[in-house]
């Protein structure tokens, strides 16, 4: 591991000020409160949750009636029992509210603000403004994440990600050409601490084969991309002469990865994935661990609380909505954000972290077929029956109307009647006896704003 030292000659000890320091000293509390007991990390959590919610109920009006609605007094100790009484903020108000949940007296320790958008896969986009704290926490849990996941900064890192911000028309061009672009270190926050091999970016909207074209060219040692791009390359290289044999790990994020995933990485590419769970409104919400496919909750930036359908805390084994309270954002405070996701809880790690688990996230609330009656009917997809089939380059399942769920697909050559009979059985399991079907073909489908390809899209509302 080869530290980038701020002093150029002196390459030993490495020499850090600026936010280089300031992100290991909070590594470094990091390395100790990741292994508190659960009492203790709780009890840290709700000193800090009073803090934030004194500055919430004085600075944002929308608070100051609610939180007194609940008997929570600006100042007050909050235990648990005074925090369940406060209502579940959703992302329809988030929405609603917009700048009205924000702080009219952010204090100045903070920094500036700006407005940070979701990408709005849920179908409700939410803008949400943070402080420079926000960004210097984001980046402290980026490296916590580095120091359990990687195995060297030397390699190379391929993203399939989307398109990084603020690059030049020049540079913007190149990632969207099948050559991509080659950039000489991995960026922040890893570059402030060490010293790390290069990174190659593409479009990953283009097509599959162009995807893996680009991968064989660089053999990365990292791959950056969503769960739904790795499952087509997956199938892609399951099915083609070269292999792609360089990867170390598969870094995912930003959609729901299961075993059949884990296993078809593992079998393809003989590599593992490591998972991070996070979103824009709120920053991070969990990691891999280390030592499990486990998710541990970094409960030093977020309060995560997962609920029943009455609004009660989940027990281990059980799948509940996950709600949100990031507790550094004083400049538009989330307290009890449900972020539109559901999670199964999972008991103490063997590890030893006494950071809380989650076993898997499940999937998206609106990840549901709705039917006229109004019922919910869980989404159940047979993503690998259609990744195995090598004609299918993307596929995207839609609920059009409470009576029809169309299948989406992009192909690469016409099906064989044998493929044709495979995708006819996905689709009548999927509609599941509820649906009449319907089969399209498409030159591309519509990724979300961020590039990421949805497996399930519903266009009908809730039946009120």
């Amino acid at each position: 591991m080869s530290l980038r030292s701020m002093i150029e000659p002196v390459a030993w000890p490495a020499m850090f000020g600026g936010r280089a320091a300031e992100l290991l000293a909070l590594q470094r509390q990091f390395d100790e409160t990741q292994f508190w007991p659960a009492e203790r990390l709780a009890a840290a959590q709700y000193q800090q949750l009073t803090k934030l919610v004194e500055h919430a109920g004085k600075t944002v009006p929308f608070y100051a009636e609610r939180l007194r609605k609940v008997g929570l007094r600006p100042g007050a100790a909050v235990d648990e029992a005074a925090w369940r009484r406060l209502p579940v903020l959703t992302r329809k108000d988030v929405a609603t509210l917009g700048e009205k949940l924000a702080s009219n007296a952010l204090p100045a320790a903070f920094g500036p603000t700006e407005l940070v958008a979701s990408g709005g896969s849920s179908g409700i986009p939410v803008r949400v403004r943070k402080s420079a704290l926000d960004s210097v926490l984001w980046e402290a849990v980026t490296v916590r994440s580095e120091v359990w996941h990687r195995e060297s900064f030397d390699g190379t890192i391929a993203r399939l990600r989307g398109v990084p911000d603020r690059l030049s028309p020049e540079k913007m061009k190149a990632i969207g050409s099948p050559r991509g672009l080659v950039m000489p270190d991995w960026g922040r926050p890893a570059n402030l601490i060490w010293r790390t091999g290069k990174v190659a970016l593409i479009n990953p909207k283009q097509p599959v084969q162009v995807l893996a074209d680009f991968l064989l060219r660089h053999q990365p040692d990292y791959l950056f991309t969503f769960p739904s791009y790795l499952r087509l390359l997956a199938a892609h290289f399951r099915e083609q002469p070269r292999k792609l044999t360089s990867l170390r790990a598969a870094w995912v994020s930003s959609e729901t990865v299961d075993e059949g995933l884990r296993e078809a990485c593992q079998e393809v590419f003989g590599c593992r994935i490591v998972e991070d769970y996070s979103s824009g409104e709120t920053g991070y919400i969990a990691l891999q661990c280390p030592q499990c496919a486990k998710l541990h909750v970094q409960s030093e930036t977020a309060l995560v609380e997962v609920l029943d359908a009455d609004n009660a805390p989940c027990k281990p084994g059980e799948i509940g909505r996950v709600v949100v309270t990031p507790l550094h954002n004083f400049a538009m405070p989330l307290l009890r954000y449900e972020i539109g996701d559901e999670a199964e809880l999972g008991e103490a790690c063997a590890c030893g972290r006494g950071l809380p688990v989650l076993n898997r996230v499940v999937g998206r609330t609106q990840d549901y077929f709705v039917l006229r009656s109004g019922e919910r009917r869980r989404v159940d997809i047979n993503h690998y029956g259609l990744s195995a089939i090598p004609a299918v380059m993307e596929f995207q399942f839609e609920q059009s109307d409470y009576e029809t769920l169309e299948l989406k697909l992009v192909l690469a050559r016409p099906l064989t009647e044998r493929e044709q009979a495979r995708v006819d059985v996905v689709l009548k399991q999927a509609a599941a006896g509820v649906f009449q079907t319907r089969l399209t073909f498409h030159e591309a489908i519509e990724r979300t704003e961020v590039g990421k390809l949805r497996a399930f899209v519903r266009r009908t509302p809730e039946v009120e």
